[in-house]
């Protein structure tokens, strides 16, 4: 009776070190991906950095064309009041334009200073997957 509860007590341990060596390995894993992610992430947020330089000069570019139609129509060197219409449509148009570049270029901002965010969101995104898959595989049933 002694040796069976011996060799009942050595078993659970083994059993136990055995779990314990798969969650470690597991954990392992798992920390790589997470490091090998966040290396992805950096050097997306770096291809970034001259997007939104580029959009800075566009944004000076559609300053300076701004400057010039209003140059155009400030000093009535336009005639025709049919073409001084269209230079005032057409400076709306470009102060449209101008606003939405400016919302890119702060969104771009935001991505290269903060890109926890887009790890937070790859992180979330991965854990939405795989629980989804654990829920699949735990409502299977063998055929009867």
């Amino acid at each position: 009776m002694a040796k069976t509860l011996k060799d009942l007590l050595l078993a659970m341990l083994n059993a136990t070190l055995i779990l314990l060596a798969v969650c470690l390995f597991l954990g392992w894993k798992l920390a790589s991906k997470v490091e090998s992610i966040t290396a992805g992430f950096s050097d997306t947020v770096q291809v970034l950095a001259p997007i939104r330089d580029e959009a800075r000069g566009i944004r000076g570019e559609l300053a300076a064309l701004r400057s010039d139609l209003t140059t155009l129509t400030l000093e009535n060197q336009v005639a025709d009041p049919l073409v001084a219409q269209n230079i005032r449509a057409t400076l709306s148009r470009l102060n449209a334009v101008d606003q939405k570049l400016q919302t890119v270029q702060a969104r771009f901002t935001d991505l290269a200073d903060t890109p926890e965010t887009l790890i937070a969101q790859a992180i979330q995104t991965g854990a939405d997957i795989a629980s989804k898959r654990v829920l699949e595989i735990r409502g299977c049933e063998p055929e009867s």
